[in-house]
């Protein structure tokens, strides 16, 4: 299992510590849990017949947990976590502690700076990090659900390593660097999102049928004046057919040359010609079929929002297009004055108000910061919900 966290053995087993004092008298819950979870497995586990050995038994937990990776410790811990929560919330608590309180407790550090995961009361594992506002403000969380049974992932291990990212920006007070990687999260979740629905990304995909070449000689006729067209391969619609297709006159057509480099060594020849000549003189078996694309993030909106119609007002307020696109084309390709690029709709608080100002407004980025974190895990719940993610 591949996870976008890592948590080191010493806290896995701290943690365990911590869970078992708090069950107290009911530390059997989280035993036969992990009975439970490793019936039938090589390294089954066997529950203590009483108290006398569970010193013993939480020993044989720890040097588990305490290789994460090697012996499958952090996955073990997650899913042992979660079945203990689940027995106490069934219950009404432990005496002394509510449900909510063993939920407090599973707050994990994981092995990056200030980042943490915590379990959620509707089972889902969330990776968090702060955002402190810059000008001192109260400390404000952004994070993403990353871990559920039995979908795995949530959020993509790409796109949190951005998310995490755009947080350590946030904190270095690097405005800038934190909305532009909060905006290609954005549009990786909106790409996965329309990916879902047919729609491909992929570099020099063809979006219109592409059809084969037809073969044909061209002759000279130097007396007449005229060149003579023969096609080898057969037409949709033959030279019979010409007369009833255009009542026997003449067919005026529009031909230019197209240079398709820069050094002009290939000109193609352009044809424009009323219908249906090109029944008469192309082939119709298409050599590349279409798919659906997507160009840029603007498009990816248009077609989620106005086509598709999988991203809603209610996931991300129609108002945001505006400042996500302005964000996205101009700091992911950066130039001086792309920081002057005008947001007319904040010109409420500033006349002329541009890019530049918007970053240097902490209120706004930490509106954009919770709104995008927010869409994010939404669209990925959605799509693991609907099982049409497969990374």
């Amino acid at each position: 299992m591949k996870y976008p966290v890592h948590v080191s053995g010493r806290v896995l087993e701290e943690t365990l510590d911590a869970v078992l004092k708090l069950l107290g008298g009911s530390q059997h819950l989280l035993f036969d849990a992990m009975a439970r979870m490793t019936k039938g497995t090589p390294s089954q586990f066997v529950a203590p017949t009483g108290p006398a050995e569970f010193g013993r038994k939480r020993n044989e937990i720890a040097r588990i947990l305490q290789s994460p990776m090697l012996l499958r410790g952090l996955e073990i811990a997650l899913q042992l976590f979660e079945e203990v929560y689940r027995d106490v919330d069934a219950q009404g608590g432990v005496p002394g502690y509510r449900p909510q309180d063993l939920l407090d407790l599973l707050r994990i550090e994981t092995e990056q700076p200030e980042e943490t995961i915590s379990l959620s009361a509707d089972m889902r594992w969330i990776v968090e990090w702060p955002v402190r506002l810059p000008t001192g403000g109260p400390e404000t969380r952004m994070g993403c659900e990353w871990f559920a049974r039995p979908w795995g992932a949530v959020v993509p291990p790409y796109v949190v390593n951005y998310l995490s990212s755009a947080a350590t920006a946030r904190r270095q007070k690097r405005n800038d660097a934190a909305v532009a990687l909060l905006s290609i999260a954005a549009e990786a979740t909106l790409r996965d999102v329309l990916s879902s629905h047919g729609f491909s990304f992929t570099h020099g995909a063809v979006s219109k049928d592409v059809y084969a070449y037809s073969r044909a000689q061209v002759i000279a006729d130097a007396v007449a004046g005229t060149y003579i067209v023969k096609f080898h391969d057969a037409m949709p619609l033959g030279v019979a057919d010409f007369g009833s297709s255009f009542a026997g006159a003449p067919v005026e057509i529009k031909l230019k040359r197209v240079l398709k480099n820069m050094s002009g060594t290939r000109i193609d020849l352009n044809i424009v010609a009323p219908n249906p000549l090109h029944e008469h003189w192309t082939s119709a078996t298409v050599e590349k079929p279409g798919v659906p694309t997507v160009g840029g993030l603007g498009a990816a909106l248009d077609i989620a929002r106005n086509q598709v119609a999988c991203v809603t007002a209610e996931d991300l307020a129609l108002d945001f297009d505006e400042v996500l696109e302005a964000v996205r084309n101009n700091l992911v390709h950066l130039s001086g004055t792309a920081l002057d690029t005008p947001l007319p709709r904040f010109d409420f608080l500033k006349s002329d108000f541009a890019l530049r100002d918007f970053l240097l407004d902490d209120r706004l980025v930490q509106d954009f910061v919770a709104a995008i974190s927010r869409f994010v895990t939404v669209q990925y719940v959605e799509l693991r919900r609907s099982g049409t993610l497969y990374t």
